[in-house]
C-alpha cells in the first residue's frame, strides 16, 4: 500500500512538471505593441507635467463617459416620468374664462382714460371763456 502510494505521487509530480514546461514554452502575445507604449512614454510619461496631464484628462474623460452613461440608463428608466420627458400638450386645458377676464380689464381701462382727458379739457374751456 506505502508503495503504490509512492508510485502515485511521483507519477503525479511528473505529469505536473511536464505540463508545467509545454505551457512555459508558449509565449503570450503583448496586449499593446511596442510601438505604441514608446509613443506614449516620449508624449506622456517622460515627464511628470506630462504624466500629471495624462492622468488629469483620464480622470475627466472617464467622468464625463460615466456620466453620460449614467444619464442615458435614467432617462431610459424614467421615460415619461420626468419633467423633460413628460408630453405637456396632454394637459393643455381649453379655459376661456381667463379670456373674458382680461377683455373686461381691457375695456375698464380704456373708460377710466377717456374720463380722465374729458375733465382736464373742461377746465382749460371754461379759464379760456372767462378771459
Amino acid at each position: 500500500m506505502i508503495f503504490s502510494a509512492a508510485l502515485l505521487r511521483n507519477h503525479i509530480r511528473r505529469a505536473t512538471v511536464q505540463r508545467c514546461r509545454q505551457q512555459s514554452t508558449h509565449v503570450a502575445k503583448p496586449l499593446i505593441g511596442s510601438g505604441a507604449l514608446r509613443t506614449w512614454y516620449n508624449v506622456f510619461g517622460s515627464s511628470n507635467a506630462g504624466y500629471i496631464s495624462w492622468i488629469v484628462l483620464g480622470v475627466l474623460g472617464c467622468e464625463v463617459m460615466s456620466g453620460t452613461m449614467s444619464d442615458s440608463i435614467w432617462n431610459s428608466v424614467n421615460q415619461g416620468k420626468t419633467y423633460e420627458s413628460t408630453d405637456w400638450s396632454k394637459f393643455v386645458v381649453a379655459d376661456d374664462d381667463d379670456d373674458d377676464d382680461d377683455e373686461d380689464d381691457e375695456d375698464g381701462d380704456e373708460e377710466e382714460e377717456g374720463e380722465g382727458d374729458g375733465d382736464g379739457d373742461e377746465e382749460d374751456e371754461e379759464e379760456d371763456d372767462d378771459e
